[in-house]
């Protein structure tokens, strides 16, 4: 039973990913989504989320850079998602770091270790009070980027990237492509999904590869990914296929 349990599949709510990953996430692990600015990783978190939603489960965002309103705003004048209205049904919790109550802002007062600690402390109590069966954090990075040892930055990501195995919740984890930083959270994920931007002659071309899922085997391509009014889609086409 245990290794039932341990096997079950989470689909990610992109179309054509789960073929990629042949069935989806594994239930209980900590999933990364990797990439530069402006390649889809808020709209992969959220099209996650809103998967388990269409699914009955309890789903949580955590925002550590902006305010919720902002991706509410951006979802809903994109894509027609109403996060709002979710949030009012109790289908979605936003959790904003940025929130002075949460007492957890960015300051020259507070040590960069401690901060983490403060927001690990708050990510476990949240799970306690919500029991979410999935969550998005967006993006991991604001937290990290003040740390210097690689050796405190490891240990720190797995303490985070624990907290969701324990519980036996499905996370998925954004982080941008700067000073290596991806590299290291990367490493201590359970899968590793990247998406890219590509010049194909004279058109850019949204990519995605899934890098890494501990596990289980994966289709081996680089594909093409589209966004468009309906939200994300993995073609199972190459973008470098010449036209």
């Amino acid at each position: 039973m245990a290794d039932e349990v341990a096997q079950e599949r989470v689909s990610t709510g992109i179309r054509g990913l789960d073929e990629m990953l042949h069935g989806g996430f594994f239930k209980g692990t900590a999933n990364v989504v990797s990439g530069k600015s402006g390649t889809g990783k808020t709209i992969f978190g959220t099209q996650f989320l809103l998967e388990g939603i269409n699914k009955g489960e309890t789903v949580m965002c955590i925002i550590t850079s902006e305010e919720s309103k902002s991706i509410v705003r951006e979802m809903q004048s994109s894509f027609g998602w109403d996060l709002d209205g979710m949030v009012a049904e109790g289908k979605l919790v936003f959790v904003d770091i940025t929130d002075p109550s949460l007492r957890l802002q960015k300051s020259v007062e507070i040590a960069p270790t401690e901060l983490i600690k403060s927001f690990k402390k708050l990510v476990e109590s949240k799970i306690e009070e919500v029991k979410p069966d999935r969550v998005f954090i967006d993006s991991i990075e604001a937290m990290f980027l003040a740390i210097e040892s690689n050796y405190k930055l490891r240990t720190l990501i797995d303490d985070i990237f624990g907290i969701f195995r324990r519980r036996n919740v499905t996370a998925l984890v954004t982080v941008g492509v700067m000073f290596d930083l991806d590299e290291m959270v990367e490493y201590g994920a359970d899968s590793v999904v990247k998406l890219g931007r590509e010049i194909i002659g004279s058109n850019l071309q949204r990519t995605i590869y899934v890098m890494k899922l501990r596990g289980s085997s994966t289709i081996n391509e680089v594909r093409v990914l589209n966004i468009s009014d309906a939200g994300m889609a993995v073609l199972a086409q190459s973008p470098y296929l010449e036209k």
